[in-house]
């Protein structure tokens, strides 16, 4: 079973964008049948890709050992690749293992874009309040991820460049290297699986350059940022350089830090030797930083006030 889970983590490659999944402890098999089910449904829902997924038990797959995920995610690759209409003809999500407790990786292909897949699926779950509305029990946060590549300090980087383009004016003037020198942000809280800090943007209104945004539109004003870090199983690339180095290539006269009401966060995921990022909405900290368990739990508290009064 090691060399299993060996082999399916080192299928995670730099370029390859996608969602993490992290689920409770000692779940992951059950996780990852609901990640199956759901990810179906939704890539049915918003890109009109159509799989066969059997929700229904088999006669003893209860008594399933929940150590044994390499089965399930066997399963789930069957049922989420059932229909094939990546760009190149490749599977359009391929679920991975981690050798790392409670964590997942799926990659995506187009049509899916992680960022806009994970919230629609965010803000169903919030806007759920009865019990049957609820589709997972084990699956807790997902983390989308748009650009994938090495986790050097050059990898960041070219990375960063990438996915911050269509949002930032990258015309800073530090590179990672000298940034690296400087003190680092003021953290933040810690969540599970590594460390996140933060550093954030304000707008000035007064800038005369414009940055571009997802619709290909020149944006009037600077957005404000949060950079949220978190590193699992890699000691090169410290949290502080993932800030500095980031914070460097963004044009600090037209984008300002703000820890509190970004108006964009940045999500960095540096796991082994991959990382990651996704620019998403500012309201990832309202949205519970994408965790399905907290957002039906906000839900049903705010129906049972209702039902109250």
């Amino acid at each position: 079973m090691a060399k299993a889970a060996n082999h399916q983590e080192s299928s995670l490659q730099a370029g390859e964008p996608g969602i993490w999944v992290t689920c409770a402890r000692h779940q992951e098999s059950k996780a990852a049948r609901e990640i199956g089910v759901l990810f179906a449904e939704y890539a049915d829902k918003m890109y009109g890709i159509k799989g066969v997924h059997d929700t229904e038990k088999k006669e003893g797959e209860e008594d399933e050992d929940e150590d044994d995920i390499e089965a399930a995610i066997k399963k789930e690759v069957e049922a989420l690749n059932a229909n094939r209409k990546g760009t190149d003809g490749g599977h359009n999500m391929t679920p991975l293992k981690m050798n790392v407790d409670c964590l997942m990786f799926v990659k995506t292909k187009p049509p899916i874009d992680p960022v806009a897949f994970v919230r629609r699926i965010v803000e169903d779950a919030k806007s759920a309040k009865e019990t049957g509305q609820m589709k997972c029990r084990y699956v807790n946060r997902l983390t989308p991820v748009s650009v994938t590549g090495k986790a050097t300090e050059q990898g960041l980087e070219a990375v960063a460049r990438e996915a911050l383009a269509p949002f930032f004016d990258l015309s800073g003037k530090k590179t990672g290297v000298e940034q690296s020198k400087e003190p680092a942000a003021d953290p933040v809280t810690e969540t599970e699986g590594g460390n996140e800090a933060a550093a954030d943007a304000k707008v000035n209104e007064t800038g005369s350059e414009k940055a571009s945004i997802e619709a290909a539109q020149p944006a009037e004003k600077g957005f404000t940022f949060a950079i949220r870090p978190s590193v699992r199983n890699n000691s090169s690339l410290k949290r502080d350089i993932v800030i500095n180095t980031i914070a460097g290539l963004i044009n600090d006269e037209r984008h300002k830090v703000n820890l509190t009401s970004p108006d964009k966060v940045i999500l960095v995921d540096v796991y082994q030797k991959v990382c990651g990022i996704s620019v998403v909405d500012g309201d990832w900290e309202e949205l519970k930083r994408y965790n399905l368990t907290e957002l039906y739990g906000q839900g049903r508290g705010s129906k049972e006030k209702q039902d109250e009064k």
